[in-house]
């Protein structure tokens, strides 16, 4: 987890200085509405980077934290895909995503911006529940750690806006799944799948401009 991390903040440090990017930093809140049969949220906080490669297409990268979250899943008690029990399972999350955006609405005025998106978006949950029970019930029987890996497909749209001169966004996304068809069940880790979610996430979006819009700036003429 901590290579992925870094080689994050290492893409983003690259080209930090030009001009043709955005860095929007706030909170996250991820909802899906079937895990296990019920509805779970998580909430956290993240990094949004976007690198224009023209003037209104580019890349954009995403890493976000997600704190606990305590949820009703089901737990593998001894090394079979069928044998499972429900339990109460706390853990939290990271989310990484890459892909491409685009700005649908770009006034000289700089005060409204309206941006699409498209790329991939990866999940990892690790959760902790009460293994005790477990361990006496079934006289020993290997008992699994909690871990989900999710792949979707992430697509939405952002809205950044000024504020009393303070930029700020507002993207909403979805993540439509793939390969959850079954249970995670690797050597490393078991979990339920997890469905399709949406992502909402808002804060303040970076450069900052210190100066009027260049639509207000008047031209001196000779």
């Amino acid at each position: 987890m901590r290579r992925y991390i870094f080689l994050f903040f290492a893409l983003i440090a690259l080209p930090l200085y030009a001009q043709n990017f955005r860095l929007n930093v706030g909170g996250a809140y991820s909802y899906f509405s079937n895990i296990n049969e019920r509805q779970v949220s998580f909430y956290g906080y993240g990094l949004n980077y976007s690198y224009y490669l023209y003037k209104r297409a580019g890349l954009f990268l995403t890493y976000d934290h997600y704190l606990h979250s305590t949820y009703f899943g089901m737990v593998q008690y001894w090394d079979s895909e069928t044998a499972t029990a429900p339990a109460y399972i706390s853990g939290g999350a990271n989310s990484f995503g890459f892909g491409l955006k685009m700005k649908i609405i770009a006034p000289a005025s700089k005060k409204t911006e309206v941006n699409t998106f498209i790329g991939s978006s990866l999940f990892i949950h690790k959760g902790t529940y009460n293994k005790e029970p477990f361990i006496r019930h079934y006289g020993g029987w290997w008992i699994s750690d909690i871990k989900n890996v999710v792949n979707s497909v992430y697509f939405g749209a952002e809205v950044i806006f000024n504020l009393k001169g303070i930029p700020l966004f507002l993207s909403g996304g979805y993540n439509q799944v793939f390969g959850q068809e079954g249970p995670y069940d690797k050597w490393d880790g078991f979990s339920v799948p997890f469905s399709s979610s949406l992502t909402v996430k808002a804060g303040i979006t970076f450069p900052v401009m210190k100066g009027p819009v260049p639509v207000d700036i008047k031209p001196i003429e000779y």
